[in-house]
């Protein structure tokens, strides 16, 4: 069963990643749109998990947007509660990237 805390933390997941994906479609850098992102990832990382679901969306987050050198063991564990959970937020991002056609914005390396 899914806690409240780690429903919580799905949702906030989901609305980044809508957020993410507007600005990506319209193209819009602008500091508002970086700010909204910015400001969801932060009520992720202040929301406490209750379990793996909770888990692997803060460490799927934090591994698309921090992809520079994440350590073995990093990877290990990611892979481990995507393998647990059945939910791959890196892939989500990714899909949603691929689908709107474009390629590594400076809003998204800014982000990373």
């Amino acid at each position: 069963m899914v806690g409240s805390e780690d429903e919580k933390l799905t949702n906030l997941f989901r609305q980044w990643l809508s957020a993410f994906a507007e600005m990506l479609e319209t193209d819009d850098e602008s500091e508002d749109a970086l700010r909204r992102l910015r400001n969801i990832e932060i009520e992720i990382a202040e929301t406490p998990s209750e379990g793996l679901r909770g888990l692997v969306v803060k460490l799927g987050l934090h591994r698309f947007l921090d992809d520079e050198d994440p350590s073995i063991q990093a990877e290990s564990a990611y892979r481990d509660l995507v393998r647990l959970t059945g939910h791959d937020p890196v892939m989500e991002i990714s899909s949603g990237s691929k689908h709107a056609g474009t390629k590594t914005s400076e809003g998204e390396r800014r982000l990373r």
